[in-house]
């Protein structure tokens, strides 16, 4: 195998490893991803072969992290390069499945010889289109403000997602773990909530978690936030994380709506986003929130790319001036929604405007929203027929 070349998917928080061996594999294909969300969409969008994780992964609690990718691809050679290559991590790392670990600093010579070895384990017949499984995309809400329109703007992009692809694989998370209104505003009455899936994180499989979904009269599928504020210390950061990633396998769309602050848990969510729906309303509070959190992503190394600014209530009263709050988040507006009397009615009534009043203005501008994340093949169907307009993924 000597001389081969390889797509390699290279996963690693340290930009600056990740850039360094990168000019060491110059003659292989690398994709780069900062988290494992990152690696798995990496990992089914593209023809990867090897993978190799970084230092970030290099000790024996972190790289149990490598199971996200073995869930895509159980026979995926892996490599592993720590700072510290000590006998708890290499047994940790073998037990995983990982086929070599090698210490820093990585050299072209090492990175070789990793590579020599492992890829015996490469089936180079299999090509990306003989590959393809099925991984949902995460959309998350947030706004670092409450009463922004949060959890209204991620109802209506679920069920406008639900209307547009298949309502069974759509589903929506309520990550407020405190004072989740989803239900609410949906009209769900759930008999179960995430709380039941952290009772039982220790059982929990696909199946168990698809039981405790609630169904929504639009087909859509909904996992309540705990129905009293103090049960939310039972649902731990790890427990989000692995009903996330249960939620990706089982689902195309995820929408999360978040609390409005950046909390460990809601911190992991982002992380494991795929897009991020950041909503402002039109006040100077708002807006101040928005710039602190994401002056928070960006000393944390956030991918700015995934974060698209909603406008909300964009014709209010209030008369901020688009631009200079633009300049001042560093983001330009993708969406906006009009301030409209049918939205508190719709909540109300529990009918997400969408539904309520389809042909209203302010539910084409929450159709927009969700536009900004719907895959599609072809065109989502116009506005008096939108449920027709149904773009396969």
């Amino acid at each position: 195998m000597a001389g081969s070349t390889w797509s390699i998917l290279l996963v690693d928080g340290d930009d600056g490893f990740v850039d360094d061996t990168k000019g060491l594999l110059g003659e292989h294909t690398v994709y780069g991803a900062r988290n494992m969300s990152d690696g798995q969409r990496r990992l089914v969008e593209e023809g990867i072969e090897i993978a190799i994780l970084g230092p970030t992964f290099g000790s024996s609690s972190a790289v149990e992290e490598v199971k996200a990718l073995f869930e895509l691809r159980p026979a995926l050679p892996v490599i592993l390069a720590t700072d510290e290559l000590t006998t708890e991590v290499l047994r940790t790392a073998l037990r995983l499945g990982i086929k070599d670990v090698i210490e820093t600093p990585l050299t072209k010579d090492k990175l070789a010889e990793s590579l020599e070895l492992v890829s015996q384990s490469v089936s180079r017949g299999e090509t990306p289109r003989d590959w393809r499984p099925r991984i949902g995309k995460v959309v998350t809400v947030m706004s670092p403000k409450g009463g922004a329109g949060k959890t209204v703007t991620a109802s209506n992009v679920a069920v406008s997602l639900a209307e547009w692809s298949e309502p069974e694989r759509v589903a929506i998370l309520d990550a407020d773990l405190q004072f989740g209104d989803v239900c609410i505003t949906l009209q769900v009455d759930p008999k179960h909530t995430i709380v039941d899936a952290a009772r039982d994180i220790e059982k929990l499989d696909e199946e168990l978690l698809g039981s405790l979904l609630a169904r929504h009269s639009s087909g859509l599928r909904v996992l309540a936030a705990p129905l009293e504020p103090a049960l939310a210390d039972e649902v731990s950061t790890p427990v989000v994380v692995r009903t996330l990633g249960m939620l990706r396998r089982m689902f195309d769309y995820i929408v999360i709506d978040t609390a409005p602050f950046l909390d460990e848990p809601v911190l992991s969510i982002l992380e494991r986003s795929d897009v991020v729906l950041l909503v402002v309303d039109m006040d100077l509070p708002s807006v101040k929130n928005a710039k602190l959190a994401l002056d928070t992503l960006r000393l944390i190394k956030f991918p700015f790319e995934k974060i698209k600014l909603v406008l909300n209530r964009h014709n209010s009263k209030a008369r901020l001036d688009v631009g200079e709050m633009e300049r001042s988040l560093g983001l330009q507006v993708q969406a906006s929604v009009v301030s409209d009397k049918l939205v508190p009615r719709a909540v109300n009534e529990g009918v997400p405007v969408v539904t309520l009043n389809p042909r209203s203005r302010v539910a084409r501008d929450f159709r927009n929203v969700a536009r900004l994340v719907f895959d599609q093949d072809g065109q989502v169907g116009g506005d008096e027929d939108r449920s027709r307009g149904r773009g396969r993924r």
